[in-house]
């Protein structure tokens, strides 16, 4: 399973985003846990570790004015083989979504680095790393909204709510903010759309694909976040990590030994900064109120 991030509307705007604008983004999330600690391995006999990714995935993976790889995954990758002392055996290589599995199995990578979300059957065909980035669900309204509290529930509460039907994002609303009155689109421009004509007072969405929509000049400066981001593995995945053939299970020990390192260093802050010109996990009109049933949303704290 591959995150859909951003529609092809908001593609064009990601690339043109990530480009000019300065870094606007907080602290990411905590994704590993500062108690845990991974014996060292050995890479001294590692002749090669190439990774392999699409173009087509901004802000995560895309193409430079060059044509090169480059955006969040392989700046994550970068920052491994740096970690490791191994920059002179890593490579990067794009090619097409449906041909990176056959080049893994084919022995023309080692690894995949391309926004493959992790799910029990990955992990049944894939060793998998520990997540790397995680998705969050947002609220959205217009900038001159007043938010009479700081409960999300109550606030939603038969409030219009644009969501995108037949989305991981529509279920969510319907499981956790029953009381909404959810407005069913075809799609994030339609719901944006909808947003500023004042047809709804909200959107559902995800945050990330949200973050680069509020910062665009199609939005002109209407809506701001609303609340905080909600995390849920149950609707959302557990987030996006790298994966490898059954045989490199060692391999993969040292890359998530390399991800606690450059997280724990503030490397990985420093790259996040770098592609989202608006954080989508930061704070918006109100603050988030967690709900208590199964646990399933998180703040960003919560969240590793």
């Amino acid at each position: 399973m591959r995150y859909s991030v951003v529609s092809r509307a908001v593609a064009a705007l990601v690339l043109v985003l990530a480009a000019v604008m300065p870094a606007g983004a907080g602290d990411p999330p905590r994704l590993s846990d500062p108690n845990s600690r991974i014996a060292p391995t050995d890479l001294t006999g590692l002749l090669r570790l190439r990774f392999l990714t699409t173009l087509d995935f901004p802000p995560f993976n895309f193409a430079d004015p060059q044509r090169r790889p480059t955006g969040f995954n392989v700046e994550i990758v970068r920052a491994i083989c740096a970690e490791l002392g191994i920059e002179a055996k890593c490579e990067i290589q794009a090619m097409p979504w449906e041909e990176l599995d056959l080049a893994l199995d084919g022995l023309r990578g080692e690894a995949i680095i391309a926004g493959h979300g992790i799910s029990t059957q990955l992990r049944a065909n894939r060793v998998v790393s520990r997540p790397y980035f995680k998705f969050p669900a947002r609220f959205v309204a217009r900038s001159d909204f007043r938010a009479p509290t700081t409960d999300m529930y109550s606030l939603a509460r038969d409030r219009k709510v644009a969501v995108v039907a037949g989305s991981a994002h529509a279920e969510m609303l319907k499981s956790w903010f029953r009381e909404a009155v959810p407005v069913e689109v075809q799609d994030e421009a339609a719901a944006y759309t909808a947003l500023q004509r004042e047809e709804v007072e909200l959107v559902f969405g995800d945050g990330v694909a949200l973050s680069f929509w509020l910062a665009s000049l199609s939005a002109g400066s209407c809506c701001s976040f609303v609340s905080g981001p909600f995390l849920s593995d149950r609707y959302l995945g557990p987030g996006m990590a790298i994966v490898m053939r059954k045989d490199s299970a060692p391999v993969m020990t040292a890359l998530n030994a390399a991800l606690n390192a450059i997280e724990e260093k503030g490397v990985y802050r420093e790259i996040y900064q770098r592609y989202f010109p608006l954080d989508p996990f930061a704070d918006g009109i109100g603050a988030p109120t967690l709900p208590s049933d199964e646990g399933q949303a998180q703040s960003p704290e919560q969240s590793g």
